[in-house]
């Protein structure tokens, strides 16, 4: 009998011993487990008002001014609202999924080298509200690997972009558009070159004309188009002498004449062109084949073969 109770006690003690295991087992993993916060920084997108991005040695400033923002560093130029508006969406709506490194060796795997890496500083109100690292996109939509400024925990957020942070080219954040010149307000359009000049009129019906020749519709078309939404491929932060002579000329009467100037400034099968607009002092950069669809030989333009 007494035999028979000590085995008793020694199979409770046996089932107390396994469930006491898996019990603090349990617990054991469970304070372990890193709890997430929502984001690294938590911005009111309606208040941010400056936004400053280190990439590769270079960093550019995007401030709010009035109702568009406006690049500030290293120049003054109007941005393409469009990239902040994405960017901005991305502040305060991106989510932290989940850490997926604290080994310090893995930053590079994740993207966190000088080459590669971007800083994003957020600033509300005039203040200060935090910075973080962007680093490699991750393989899933919306998805980005970013990190806090110090320590070495590696997460994945989703609902952040690289691409609408991390730019090839800080010139991309500028608004390409040069300027807008509707149609129906151009009365003539004159093209001036090394080998020729001639203009195109309108006349009362609408129709253009050079002298009694009437012009290729298709042709002028092409020309009014680009100048309607009269964008450049880049820009060149420098200044053109008064004695430079240049090689296209466009003269366009509106309710206000605009002059465009091309000059050519690169060699090879398809060279550089600056140029430069009436009214603006930024100096812009396109190539042989830009000039070409917009600056047409009279021949081209009455359609003669």
């Amino acid at each position: 009998m007494k035999s028979k109770r000590t085995y008793w006690l020694l199979a409770l003690l046996v089932v107390l011993a396994v469930i006491t295991y898996f019990v603090t087992t349990d617990r054991g993993e469970r304070t372990t487990t890193y709890k997430l916060d929502k984001q690294i920084i938590t911005v009111d997108s309606a208040l941010v008002d400056r936004i400053q991005i280190d990439q590769n040695g270079k960093s550019i400033t995007l401030a709010k001014s009035g109702m568009e923002w406006r690049e500030t560093q290293p120049i003054d130029y109007l941005a393409y609202q469009q990239f902040i508006s994405s960017a901005l969406s991305n502040l305060k709506g991106y989510k932290l999924e989940s850490k997926v490194s604290d080994n310090p060796e893995n930053k590079e795997k994740f993207g966190f080298n000088d080459t590669n890496v971007a800083k994003i500083t957020v600033y509300q109100g005039g203040q200060l509200v935090g910075s973080f690292l962007i680093g490699n996109a991750s393989s899933g939509p919306s998805q980005t690997y970013i990190k806090k400024i110090e320590g070495n925990d590696i997460y994945l957020a989703d609902g952040l972009l690289r691409s609408n942070f991390v730019k090839g080219d800080l010139n991309e954040w500028r608004d390409k558009l040069i300027t807008a010149i509707p149609k129906n307000s151009i009365t003539s359009l004159e093209m001036i070159s090394q080998t020729e000049n001639y203009k195109m009129v309108r006349d009362s019906t609408g129709k253009y004309f050079v002298g009694k020749d009437s012009v290729n519709n298709g042709v002028a078309e092409g020309v009014f188009n680009i100048l309607q939404n009269f964008n450049t491929q880049g820009f060149k932060d420098t200044t053109v002498g008064n004695d430079i002579k240049f090689d296209n000329v466009i003269k366009v009467s509106t309710n206000k004449p605009i002059e465009i100037d091309f000059w050519k400034s690169g060699e090879g099968p398809n060279p550089k062109y600056l140029l430069k607009i009436t009214d603006n002092k930024q100096i812009f950069e396109v190539d042989e084949n830009f000039v070409k669809n917009i600056f047409k030989s009279k021949k081209d333009m009455l359609g003669i073969k």
